[in-house]
Order: C-alpha cells, then sequence, then structure tokens
C-alpha cells in the first residue's frame, strides 16, 4: 500500500461495494430482511471496523513484524475476507453451486 490513508480508503470503498451487492440482491430478490445476507453485511462491517483500528493504531504490531509487512497483511486479510463473504453471497444468488 502506498499510505495508511490509502489503505482506509481502500478498506471503505471494497467493504462499501460488497453492502450495495447485498442490498441490491435483497431488492432484487424482494426479501428486505433475509437473515443470511444481513449476516453477511454486519460481518463485513465489523471487518472494516477491526481494520480500520488496526490501521490506525500500528503500536499493537507484534515486535518482530515490520511496519511493511504490518500493513500488507491488513491488506492480505481484508482481500481473503471480502472474498469469501463475496463467495457466501453467490451461494445464496444460485443455490445450486454449493
Amino acid at each position: 500500500m502506498a499510505s495508511i490513508q490509502r489503505l482506509k480508503k481502500e478498506i471503505d470503498y471494497i467493504v462499501s461495494d460488497l453492502v450495495v451487492d447485498c442490498f441490491t440482491f435483497m431488492t432484487m430478490q424482494q426479501e428486505p430482511n433475509k437473515p443470511e445476507v444481513l449476516q453477511i453485511v454486519q460481518d463485513t462491517l465489523n471487518l472494516r471496523n477491526e481494520l480500520r483500528h488496526q490501521a490506525n493504531h500500528p503500536e499493537s504490531k507484534e515486535a518482530s513484524q515490520s511496519t511493511k509487512n504490518y500493513y500488507d497483511n491488513i491488506a492480505k486479510v481484508l482481500v481473503d475476507s471480502i472474498e469469501e463473504n463475496y463467495q457466501k453471497l453467490g451461494k445464496l444468488i444460485s443455490p445450486e453451486l454449493k
């Protein structure tokens, strides 16, 4: 990542993209409060808060970990978690993919 500010913007952008996709799915299905989709949204927003906190407080990193590795790890966790949540949403969209 180029900067901490850029990392935080990427976290917000990627998370908001997934949340919008979840709400679009619920709107298209005409099920405004589908619990599985709401759980994905809640997990994603909790992830956002946790990653933003980690980005804002690098003093919590391990002593053996370099600063660059610390922020690279935050980005990796973001991508992996969002991908996992998109897979969960995909299974709700197309149940035959299970």
